[in-house]
């Protein structure tokens, strides 16, 4: 966990600040010409580093800078989930978890080139012999389902939900949320039916791990099937 900026030290508040100066450039690079296609040669020059300077802070190199741009993300997403249920706490679970989906997805779209390469780059390194690297975007995976599982879990104390695992209903959002950042990436020019906005996205996701796809008609009880979650009555 990071120090607050209040309670570090010059010297260190300046490394810090040109660390996040080198993961901009390098977020900008990647997104610009893909993992493969990026230098760090691109990277120094775009921060205004040298080469060598780069290495003081990422010894690793390039896959070092990638994994610190992905352990930033997972930041984000960590610190939406608390800000957005915490300060709709007041309010019911279902508009909470479309302000989630659609804050979620309006940050992904603006940086929809940088995330593609992300998620190709984790595919690689999930199929690769190298443990270290697996081991690290399974604990950012895990700290993202444990951030969501706390808002899912206290909607059921409410009643909100039905009772379920807290934690496998986190994955499954994570799960179809990733899946529709995918599908945008991959059909932008050609699904016309595709949800093109964050709003309409959110609108379409929440209706999805809310409702499910069963038909409900008018002569139907409004009863959760075993097999989805649903808003309890």
């Amino acid at each position: 966990m990071e120090q607050p900026s209040e309670s570090l030290s010059r010297r260190e508040r300046e490394r810090k600040a040109r660390r996040a100066e080198m993961l901009a450039a390098a977020q900008e690079v990647f997104a610009e010409k893909g993992y493969n296609n990026a230098t760090l040669e691109e990277v120094a020059a775009r921060a205004e580093f040298g080469k060598g300077t780069l290495y003081n802070y990422f010894p690793g190199g390039k896959q070092e800078i990638l994994l610190a741009i992905v352990e930033h993300f997972h930041d984000e997403l960590c610190s939406l989930i608390t800000r957005t249920f915490d300060a709709n706490g007041s309010v019911d679970f279902r508009t909470s978890l479309t302000s989630f989906f659609e804050d979620t997805f309006a940050f992904f779209l603006e940086r929809s080139e940088l995330f593609l390469t992300l998620l190709q780059e984790a595919h690689r390194i999930g199929l690769s012999d190298d443990p270290e690297p697996r081991q690290f975007f399974g604990e950012q995976r895990e700290r993202a389902i444990r951030a969501l599982a706390i808002p899912l879990e206290e909607a059921m104390h409410r009643g909100e939900i039905r009772r379920s695992s807290p934690r496998l209903l986190a994955h499954m959002i994570l799960v179809n949320l990733n899946g529709a950042q995918m599908k945008a990436c991959m059909s932008r020019d050609t699904a016309t039916d595709f949800p093109s906005s964050a709003s309409s996205m959110a609108q379409f996701l929440t209706a999805l791990m809310l409702d499910g796809v069963g038909h409900r008609t008018h002569d139907t009880p409004s009863r959760p099937s075993p097999g989805r979650m649903a808003v309890s009555s």
